[in-house]
Order: C-alpha cells, then sequence, then structure tokens
C-alpha cells in the first residue's frame, strides 16, 4: 500500500483578511459548497478546509498547474485504512502541536484516485494538520 503524508500550520487570521477584502468570493473560490455546508462559511471554518487543503497539496508533492482548489476535498467520511494509520499518529501529532483537541474529517483528491483521512486542531493563533492519503481501491 502507497502512504502519502502531508502536515501544514495557517493562521486563520489570513483568511479572516482574505475574506475580509475579497467577501463569499474568497471562501467559494476555496470551498465547494459542499465543504461550506460541512466547514460552515465563517473564517475559522474555512481556515480550517484550506489548511486540510494544504496538506492534500503537500502529499502529493505540491500543486500541478492548472490548479483549483476544488479539484481538492476535504471532508466527509474518512477513509478506513487512512484513519487507522492516524489514529496511531493523533496523540503523538497532538501533543507535537500543541493541539489539544483534534478532529477527524475525510479527505480526497479524487483526479489521483488518492483518499484518505485527516487530523485537525487549534495550537495557539494557528490551525495545525495533518492528512494521509491511499489509493482509493485501498479504503
Amino acid at each position: 500500500m502507497n502512504v502519502l503524508m502531508g502536515v501544514d500550520a495557517l493562521q486563520p487570521d489570513r483568511v479572516e483578511r482574505a475574506m475580509a477584502r475579497w467577501g463569499a468570493a474568497y471562501s467559494a473560490k476555496v470551498c465547494s459548497e459542499a465543504e461550506l455546508s460541512e466547514w460552515g462559511s465563517l473564517p475559522g471554518g474555512v481556515a480550517a478546509c484550506l489548511a486540510v487543503k494544504e496538506c492534500l497539496i503537500k502529499a502529493v508533492g505540491g500543486r500541478t498547474y492548472p490548479f483549483d482548489w476544488h479539484g481538492l476535498s476535504a471532508g466527509g467520511p474518512a477513509c478506513p485504512a487512512a484513519r487507522d494509520l492516524l489514529e496511531d499518529a493523533g496523540r503523538a501529532f497532538g501533543a507535537a502541536t500543541g493541539a489539544g483537541t483534534t478532529r477527524l474529517t475525510g479527505c480526497a483528491v479524487p483526479a489521483r484516485g488518492l483518499r484518505g483521512a485527516a487530523l485537525w486542531g487549534h495550537s495557539g493563533d494557528h490551525i495545525v494538520a495533518m492528512a494521509v492519503l491511499v489509493e482509493e481501491g485501498t479504503c
């Protein structure tokens, strides 16, 4: 089984400033309607969704061009195989990042046939996230 992993730390106030400047157009560019429904359209929810998507970019080795945020999926049910891998790392991730409470979500890069799971939480003035992707047939 091939396993891809990415991590990210994001300052939510960056997202808040972008949303203040560009309004709903910013969140619509970064998040799908389904993601906004799941994560919420307030800056904190958009920032958490974005942190998970940034993990996916790192897991696959960077952005492809042309790039579209909607080619990455943050939310929904977690892939069981990826979730199991994250369960082992979850406590260490929380301890290392200072994220007292972490949340689990599903994630995917559909064009590459990858599904996974992501952990995210708050650490000081950052949202920290870690994602694991596996081939869709592994889930």
